[in-house]
């Protein structure tokens, strides 16, 4: 029996619960701040993603920062000034049929955006709730397409290799052709009884769509045909509980030369070769939250907020950082010398990367940090859950 969205909400709250309670109060660390990262600019963008769980997260391209809100509204601001350069209201697609629109309007939760936001081929591209993936021109924010999929769409697209794939909440894959949003493939992969909702992102390389499955799994495609390579268990779920059993992998997977490194919820931290799945190492880290990598240094913030640097090429730890720990984070950045964590409190965590000591604390919007803030070699931009987008900078 397939879980229904009000069942793996709930699945998702115990999963917090578990994942933040404490009968003691949680304090922050002390943190003297030694640096002094600049606000450039801030805007609004609709009225973010509320309460929901989402896989929205801005994208930097080029000169143009882009992001969504839940409802339905989509924009491309100036990286640099944060002008705004084009606004879209998936609500107002003239390419939906009058049943189509009617749904729509009757919907308290309207677009329900939530995947997204990729790009490639000229356009940018996210889902929805709802079963939408659309393309629109990444220079003028004008349609390109809109696809009806066979479930919800909770994260970003993955773009390349002359396709546009898409994890769906059921824990299948689809291809579409980047053009017009065609169905080229489609792979299905059943998702057990319960997982904590969380889906993660597919990754294209080296001709390959590297996926994680809700039961613990990570597998490759290949890309031209939607055909398994292979799929291997990173987690086998163990206890006598349901909640205890869940071993979801919702990290995204990273690939590095020819390595895959991915992560599961009550699992192990793997590094795969990725033409043939042949383990090379494997660390007792587990994890939910995306993970980052710069150089031979993979950054990760476990299950219950520990925070660690471990060396890619053979899983040996470099250091590790508690002070957060049983705080509700996100994943981490890497962003110049520093890894960037936000918290569900509003708060921006700044640490050395080459040592895990805290080097600034930041608080913005109380409504929380929900996704990992997003970089390029100059700029840090974050987003909290009432849709403040701010664009940071540091010498």
């Amino acid at each position: 029996m397939k879980l229904s969205i009000k069942n793996a909400a709930i699945a998702l709250i115990a999963f917090s619960l578990v994942a933040c309670s404490s009968k003691e109060k949680l304090v922050l660390p002390d943190v003297q701040n030694t640096i002094s990262p600049k606000k450039v600019w801030d805007i609004q963008v609709g009225n973010g993603v509320k309460h929901y769980e989402s896989g929205l997260k801005p994208l930097l391209f080029n000169d143009k920062v882009y992001m969504a809100s839940r409802e339905g509204i989509v924009l491309a601001a100036d990286i640099k000034n944060g002008k705004r350069l084009w606004t879209f209201d998936l609500r107002k697609d003239d390419t939906l049929s009058t049943w189509e629109r009617l749904r729509q309007n009757w919907s308290s939760e309207n677009a329900r955006i939530a995947g997204g936001i990729s790009q490639g081929y000229g356009n940018i591209y996210f889902g929805t709730e709802n079963g939408d993936v659309v393309a629109l021109n990444a220079e003028t924010g004008t349609l390109v397409w809109r696809s009806q999929v066979p479930g919800e769409v909770l994260t970003s697209p993955a773009v390349g290799d002359g396709f546009v794939v898409v994890k769906l909440g059921t824990g299948g894959l689809i291809a579409l052709n980047p053009d017009n949003g065609e169905e080229r493939w489609i792979f299905e992969n059943e998702q057990p009884p319960l997982t904590i909702r969380g889906v993660s992102e597919p990754v294209i390389d080296s001709g390959g769509v590297v996926y994680g499955t809700a039961n613990g799994r990570v597998g490759v495609l290949v890309v031209d045909r939607g055909f398994q390579a292979w799929e291997e268990a990173i987690a086998t779920p163990k206890g006598s509980t349901d909640l205890s059993r869940l071993v979801d992998v919702d990290a995204k997977p990273i690939v590095v030369a020819g390595t895959i490194y991915s992560i599961a919820f009550n699992g192990e931290l793997f590094a795969l070769d990725l033409r043939s799945g042949q383990q090379l190492w494997k660390r007792d880290y587990a994890s939910f939250r995306n993970m980052a990598v710069s150089g031979t240094v993979l950054y990760l913030v476990d299950s219950v907020g520990r925070i660690y640097a471990v060396d890619r090429r053979n899983g040996t730890e470099l250091w590790s950082q508690t002070g957060l720990h049983k705080h509700f984070l996100t994943g981490p950045t890497v962003y110049k010398d520093y890894l960037v964590i936000g918290d569900n409190k509003g708060n921006l965590h700044w640490l050395d990367r080459s040592t895990g000591d805290f080097v600034a604390r930041q608080r913005f919007d109380s409504s929380g940090f929900y996704r990992e803030a997003v970089a390029n070699s100059d700029y840090l931009v974050i987003t909290t859950r009432d849709g403040e987008l701010t664009l940071l900078q540091t010498p």
